[in-house]
């Protein structure tokens, strides 16, 4: 559910993306079509009816049938692409491109169970299966079982280099151990909230000022701070950021943060420069990620400029269900892929059934942005571009950016009018990254 989620006036600003994305070869989900051939969703579309075609007149070839199911999974179209391939995946003389798929998409959907037991069968056959294996060290990532990580790590060997699995495997126990205080909620106010929400947390003892950011993977903290307390890197790899830009990302473990009323101890971090960012008047010692926010019932909520924590599985999340009846709030489903991609269904300017990574790291006046092929598909002309004076990412550097009006913008059945895009954040090699589109 995207909840609690108001609007904010942003004015002129300069143009900040931070979302921290995983080096190329760790996103092997699905299909992997080139970066950028030059084709967009409406080349896809093209190609699913013949697909469609040859699968409906036997949907028994499984040739056919993993034809069609990629094309769906290529479009985003992941709850059909599951159903068509699970059917092949189940039979006798499955090929095993089908488990592959139906293990990545159940993983999508949040199914480890299912993902991990197709995984494990895969691995039976091919003990080294690369994608397999690295599909499974996100599992282990994304479900806290970092045991089953490190032991992982240790089969996989050089088949897999993953600086999450090298993370996993020097945590001496379990991560996000959660202590709640007198209550099973926890409310953070921010200091700021445009032009994005800052607040402060504590990191083993130490106060300083973070900012929310749904495109980042973990706890973000920033390179001199993470020094002074004494953490260890324990690995490392290059990051990718808005506008295409990289950077050396370590990793590390916090003994503790502190969120408001509530501690986490044992909190696995990315360590780079973050407080070359000065948002109002607070220099920001760190990021505060998708897999802190999804221990919790998390709620972004702008604005009552907080940001509030409930347990998930306590009396919190029935009293905010119920707080929610019958009010104005729309529940959103959505995938994640990777670490921390949230994925929802989205349209533009009433182009239905794109694929949108909710990502709230853009300090800009725009409401969204595209890569070139999203806005070939819906005929929005490109904009002219420039790098914008005092500009900076999460990558270090400025990349030439531009301005494109929204006529309408739609998140599931919301919609939003008269908005301004962002392009260029947004580079054409991240159109398929994942092996679906992004638009």
């Amino acid at each position: 559910m995207i909840a609690g989620i108001g609007s904010i006036s942003i004015g002129a600003l300069c143009l900040l993306a931070l979302g921290l994305a995983l080096p190329m070869a760790a996103f092997a989900q699905g299909p992997a079509p080139p970066m950028d051939d030059g084709t967009h969703r409406g080349d896809t579309l093209d190609g699913l009816e013949d697909a469609r075609s040859v699968f409906e007149r036997d949907s028994g070839d499984h040739e056919a049938a993993i034809a069609y199911g990629e094309l769906l999974f290529e479009l985003g179209r992941f709850e059909e692409a599951r159903e068509v391939l699970r059917a092949v995946a189940a039979s006798e003389d499955a090929p095993m491109r089908a488990g592959e798929l139906v293990a990545e998409l159940a993983y999508l959907a949040g199914d480890y169970d299912e993902a991990e037991a197709l995984l494990r069968a895969i691995l039976a056959v091919e003990p080294m299966h690369r994608r397999a294996l690295m599909t499974l060290a996100f599992l282990c990532f994304q479900t806290n079982d970092y045991a089953k990580g490190a032991a992982l790590a240790s089969e996989a060997g050089e088949a897999i280099r993953m600086p999450h699995l090298d993370l996993m495997a020097a945590f001496p126990d379990a991560p996000y151990q959660i202590e709640w205080g007198a209550r099973d909620e926890s409310i953070v106010p921010f200091l700021i909230t445009d032009p994005l929400p800052v607040l402060e947390v504590q990191v083993q003892g130490r106060t300083i000022p973070v900012l929310i950011d749904t495109g980042g993977d973990t706890f973000i903290l920033d390179t001199d701070i993470a020094a002074s307390l004494g953490i260890e890197i324990v690995a490392e790899m290059m990051g990718m950021f808005g506008g295409g830009m990289q950077a050396e990302v370590g990793f590390g473990r916090a003994e503790s943060i502190v969120l408001g009323d509530l501690t986490v101890r044992s909190v696995p971090l990315a360590i780079l420069p973050t407080k070359q960012f000065v948002l109002g008047e607070h220099e920001i010692g760190g990021i505060l990620g998708t897999n802190v926010l999804r221990q919790f019932l998390a709620t972004i909520d702008y604005p009552n400029g907080r940001l509030v924590l409930r347990d998930p599985k306590g009396d919190a999340a029935a009293r905010f269900r119920r707080e929610l009846a019958g009010s104005e709030a729309e529940e959103i489903p959505f995938v994640l892929a990777a670490t921390h991609f949230m994925m929802a269904r989205g349209s533009l300017n009433g182009v239905p059934d794109l694929t949108f990574f909710v990502d709230s790291g853009l300090a800009h006046e725009a409401a969204f942005s595209a890569p070139r092929q999203t806005l070939e598909y819906v005929r929005i002309p490109i904009p002219e571009t420039e790098i914008p004076q005092d500009s900076a990412g999460g990558g270090g550097g400025a990349w030439a950016a531009g301005v494109f009006p929204i006529e309408s913008l739609g998140l599931g059945d919301l919609v939003h009018r008269e908005l301004k895009g962002e392009y260029g954040s947004m580079p054409p090699g991240s159109y398929r990254r994942h092996g679906f589109i992004t638009d």
